[in-house]
């Protein structure tokens, strides 16, 4: 069998979560109300403006790796879509971000009660798109489909609570313990993790074999997010849709900035802690410059580069060992293909 193209795959599966989302969202200009219409245009916005798509893609592939029809998952993948919007509007927010996917983030068009009431909106539609789960695979299985849901709301906004916690109050007795932890909750549940659970759940997997996924995928998820992490250092602006540089204006505690604060002696150390102190609107591109000077000089881009390729093949080996016994298929390979493929990844 060839070496599936990741980039197709993500196409393929985005393209089918497109067209689902009709079912789901309110047409745009539908109503005679036009705040409603500026309310469903907002809706709209984060799911128009591309994305990859991933934990959609996560959720069909598994389904399928099990056996299942993708249709079976449709409507979780959907409902990972619109959660994942969800979330994003309100990080965003929280974070005072600038950019997403290219554009300006919706609190910056909207303001921040009408881009908080969209997200709301978006997390009311992730439980209706749910709903179809119970005539697709029975209702005892969407009640599970329902509880995963339910957890990984819960793992997320802890791990965001610990992270806006940490820029709070400039907490620099941070271990890397510590920054996995915060990784694992906050983005490694929702992104890999809990997506890949359901479609196991939505394919007919027994629930052994949707907890296998655990080990493997907070690996897989933690392995994303420290990419993600060093494409907001070293990335392209326009490849990734968001300004370079934003974790050090929103002070977060990354993989990358924690090595660095480390191996820093002396003034380097200070203008570390001095500058990352301060609020966002407060720095300059020259500070966030040089705490990127500092950070390439320590070696600590390359350093969370290096952990980030650890964990992928950490992760590859544990699937390898847990799914032996899942025949080979497309589906499988291409899970596979994606592990590399989030390492690789230039966005």
């Amino acid at each position: 069998m060839a070496h599936p193209d990741v980039f197709e795959i993500l196409k393929s599966k985005s393209g089918l979560v497109q067209k689902a989302l009709d079912a789901y969202l309110p047409a745009r200009g539908s109503s005679e109300m036009a705040e409603l219409n500026s309310f469903y245009e907002m809706l709209w916005d984060y799911n128009l403006r591309g994305g990859k798509r991933l934990r959609p893609a996560l959720c069909l592939l598994t389904c399928e790796m099990f056996g299942g029809k993708q249709e079976r998952a449709l409507p979780s993948a959907v409902a990972f879509e619109l959660m994942h919007n969800f979330l994003l509007i309100h990080d965003d927010f929280e974070d005072g971000s600038e950019l997403r996917r290219g554009a300006p983030c919706l609190h910056r068009i909207h303001g921040a009660p009408a881009a908080i009431n969209a997200g709301d909106g978006l997390f009311a539609k992730t439980w209706q798109a749910l709903l179809a789960n119970r005539r697709l695979i029975g209702a005892g299985r969407a009640l599970k489909v329902f509880d995963e849901f339910a957890r990984q709301c819960d793992y997320t906004v802890q791990g965001q609570a610990i992270e806006l916690g940490w820029v709070a109050s400039n907490k620099w007795d941070v271990e890397e313990k510590d920054y996995y932890k915060l990784v694992e909750l906050k983005t490694a549940h929702y992104t890999t993790t809990t997506p890949m659970r359901v479609g196991a759940i939505c394919g007919g997997a027994p629930m052994k074999e949707a907890n296998a996924i655990d080990k493997f995928g907070l690996l897989f998820g933690t392995a994303f997010q420290i990419q993600d992490d060093v494409l907001n250092l070293a990335g392209s602006e326009k490849e990734m849709g968001k300004e370079v540089g934003g974790d050090i204006h929103e002070g977060k505690r990354t993989l990358a900035l924690l090595h660095a604060y480390r191996k820093a002696r002396g003034k380097e150390k200070q203008e570390l802690v001095e500058i990352m102190a301060k609020p966002r609107e407060r720095k300059t591109p020259e500070e966030v410059t040089r705490v990127l000077e500092i950070m390439n000089s320590l070696g600590s881009v390359e350093y969370a580069k290096k952990k980030a390729l650890e964990r992928a093949a950490e992760a590859k080996k544990v699937f390898e060992k847990k799914f032996s016994h899942i025949k080979d298929s497309e589906a499988k390979q291409s899970v596979e293909a994606i592990i590399d493929y989030v390492v690789e990844r230039k966005y």
